[in-house]
């Protein structure tokens, strides 16, 4: 189960993001070669195999390998690890393994000098990713800059603007959601948050905003999916760990599969026909 973070616990992470300076500490891994690190970025989050530290967004343009998923790439940024999405960055909060999820903080939500949700992009997930929701997920639906006046229970009035345009927020599935008036706003935005941060939003509290900004503050999940198919498919099922290689730092990367330390080489996968086993050495 992901981490619930507590609105104190998000300040003291944006203040983090604020000051200080990137470390990324690579830490020897049990289960791997040293060619397939497990990484510390700050204190929080163990990241390894199939995620990665991008050393090159560090400084160390000569990195010649890594080990892991291209799209699982993360940053670290004074001591924040953070992965970079097309719709924005989102920082990682906690990953677990056992379970294949990852928890994520969208940073474009908040700024420390600014309690009102900051919306404007819809989560966008890389061509091919192996991410995806989670069934604990569900979406917060907001309605920006809307010429119709809408239900005041709905109404976030932060987001007002001049006055005379309107914002209003509603859970995903909302029998009242004003699919039709959605030609009258200026934007229409999905935000993905857990569905156990929403208990009984929109009833009691002052507004909206008593179940948006905890809900936005505990974050969402991904979940990720092993590869099946092409050469990395084939290498962790043989027990390989995949990832890439290059020769110099202006080459273009290249497909390599790791050997894991109990494994002594990558087999090749059997046609029917064969009769005696293969083996190709790991790259």
């Amino acid at each position: 189960m992901p981490i619930e973070h507590s609105p104190l616990h998000v300040l003291l992470f944006l203040c983090s993001l604020a000051a200080g300076s990137a470390a990324t500490e690579l830490i020897p891994n049990a289960t791997t070669s040293s060619s397939c690190p497990s990484y510390r970025c700050g204190h929080a989050v163990d990241i390894r195999y199939p995620f990665w530290i991008d050393d090159t967004s560090a400084g160390n343009a000569s990195a010649s390998h890594y080990c892991g998923y291209p799209s699982l790439r993360l940053e670290c940024r004074r001591e924040t690890p953070v992965l970079p999405l097309p719709s924005g960055d989102y920082a990682v909060t906690h990953i677990l393994y056992s379970d294949r999820t990852v928890s994520l903080f969208d940073l474009g939500v908040f700024s420390l000098s600014n309690t009102c949700p900051l919306v404007g992009r819809n989560l966008s997930l890389p061509s091919g990713s192996p991410l995806s929701l989670t069934a604990r997920d569900t979406s917060l639906i907001l309605f920006i800059h809307c010429t119709f006046m809408g239900l005041p229970s709905h109404l976030v009035a932060c987001l007002e603007g001049d006055g005379m345009h309107h914002s209003y927020v509603f859970r995903d599935g909302d029998e009242l959601m004003p699919h039709g008036y959605a030609g009258l706003c200026q934007d229409v935005i999905g935000m993905p948050v857990l569905r156990r941060s929403l208990p009984g939003a929109g009833a009691g509290g002052s507004g909206p905003l008593d179940a948006i900004v905890p809900a936005l503050n505990m974050g969402f999940e991904l979940s990720w999916s092993p590869e099946l198919h092409g050469e990395c498919g084939q290498c962790e099922r043989a027990g390989g760990l995949c990832g890439r290689r290059r020769q110099a730092v202006h080459e273009a990367w290249t497909f390599a599969c790791f050997r894991a330390a109990a494994t002594s080489a990558w087999i090749a996968p059997r046609s029917p026909g064969e009769q005696h086993r293969s083996n190709t050495p790991f790259r």
